[in-house]
């Protein structure tokens, strides 16, 4: 007798997931693990916008002077088709998270390349909408964020891009803003209301 007959649940969960379709990043990212550029090109477009909100919310005001945010994107385009085969597909913001981490350790250790590099003739895939009002709708957003980012203190935004960008967890934020999990976790928190409060301020600024 199998051992899932001993276990209903686990064998309901099983079929479950043998139902269920793939989502689209996951199957963009086992074509392109297979050598598909195009399916790279498509699971990057995905995460473009996000990307870019991040890297502009990283950038310190002195790199920004020298380099545009669009050439970061570039270059991590590049770097992480480089590096795919290392990329490990774990859930739908799995890519999302990976990409951050390159371009923050890009960022961090490797100024003066930034500072030196022009733009190659390679076009950063991007995932276009489908109408006018919905690029614009998503053109706001992606600013909104940006600049309620700019808005909040450097810590504050550094625990939001670290959890939510970067993926770490409570214990690696701490470690790496040396605290400790818990006061880790407060700060997150208190970024959080503090970014809610300047997305409040922004769309109430938008409607006068």
């Amino acid at each position: 007798m199998i051992a899932a007959e001993h276990h209903p649940g686990r064998a309901r969960t099983a079929r479950r997931k043998i139902m269920e379709p793939e989502s689209v990043a996951k199957q963009l990212w086992r074509k392109a693990s297979a050598g598909d550029g195009a399916a790279y090109e498509q699971l990057f477009a995905l995460h473009a916008d996000h990307l870019l909100v991040f890297i502009r919310a990283r950038m310190g005001e002195a790199l920004r002077a020298k380099v545009e945010p669009e050439d970061v994107l570039q270059d991590a385009y590049l770097a992480a088709h480089r590096c795919f085969a290392e990329f490990e597909y774990r859930d739908e913001g799995a890519f999302l998270r990976w990409v951050c981490r390159i371009i923050s350790n890009r960022l961090r250790d490797a100024a003066d390349h930034f500072g030196a590099l022009k733009r190659q003739d390679i076009e950063v895939p991007r995932s276009w909408p489908t109408g006018p009002q919905t690029a614009a709708g998503r053109a706001e957003g992606r600013q909104q964020i940006e600049q309620a980012l700019q808005q909040l203190s450097p810590e504050h935004r550094e625990v939001i891009l670290l959890r939510y960008f970067e993926g770490l967890s409570a214990e690696e934020i701490g470690r790496q803003m040396n605290r400790t999990s818990g006061a880790a976790r407060n700060l997150l928190s208190r970024a959080l209301v503090e970014l809610g409060k300047q997305m409040k301020s922004q769309q109430q600024d938008s409607w006068r």
